[in-house]
């Protein structure tokens, strides 16, 4: 005997874009069309024909998938909202940072060297590098192009930071600020970078789960083609048993 599936709750049509009304739509169409075939085979006295068994595997794996999107959709926001503070949303964000050290870096230094020219380049790289806004969404398909200049940028930063603290050991900058010191912000530069690495992954495995769920959905479209037929060819018996 199948095995009874259900509709997964979904929200609010109006709460939902054409996208995900189309999934959703799409599942709920394949799980009547599921209940349809099995008592259209009832009640002809027939075998249950073997695109039950695949309709039905197909849309447990895609129930399966969307929990699985849903689920690390929300571990990647969590992990990029905890980088973006990291990096510029707070006092103790990098580039806020950045510019404290150039303030204290113009006090002290004075160009014309190759590191003091360096320092300079790298404080300007931190201070215009434009840092995209979160490049997932639940309700649309993510952009893998959208994804890897989210986390690119993120990664150039941690980069920068290390580079233009790297420099500032190198010619003995001392910080006329007495709160804060070089040794904590090679710290900070380094928990961001291992940060960054984390999210990176989280990004990959977000991207694979939709790529996997764009081919189930692809193969369910397939399968519920054939079970249509399958089902015309039902009625069709039907009527001559009747006739």
């Amino acid at each position: 005997m199948p095995v009874l599936l259900t509709v997964m709750p979904v929200r609010e049509n109006s709460f939902m874009t054409p996208y995900e009304s189309a999934l959703s739509k799409k599942l709920s169409q394949a799980i009547e069309l599921s209940s349809s075939l099995t008592k259209w085979a009832n009640a002809t006295g027939n075998d249950f024909p073997p695109e039950e068994s695949i309709l039905q595997a197909l849309i447990q794996h895609i129930q399966f998938a969307n929990r699985q999107f849903e689920e690390q959709w929300q571990r990647y926001w969590e992990l990029c909202e905890k980088r973006r503070q990291l990096a510029h949303e707070s006092e103790d964000g990098i580039k806020p940072i950045n510019e404290r050290l150039w303030d204290d870096i113009g006090y002290q230094f004075k160009g014309g060297t190759v590191a003091n020219d360096l320092i300079k380049i790298l404080y300007l790289k931190i201070h215009r590098l434009q840092l995209p806004v979160f490049p997932a969404n639940r309700r649309k398909p993510v952009l893998y192009k959208d994804l890897r200049l989210h986390e690119d940028s993120y990664a150039l930063l941690g980069q920068y930071f290390s580079w233009l603290l790297d420099l500032l050991q190198i010619v003995d900058f001392i910080p006329v600020n007495p709160s804060y010191c070089l040794k904590e912000f090679r710290e900070q530069a380094r928990q961001f970078n291992v940060l960054t690495q984390e999210v990176t992954q989280e990004a990959e495995i977000l991207r694979t789960i939709q790529l996997t769920q764009s081919h189930l959905y692809k193969q369910l479209n397939q399968v519920m083609n054939t079970v249509r037929g399958r089902l015309l060819t039902y009625k069709r018996d039907t009527k001559r048993v009747m006739k």
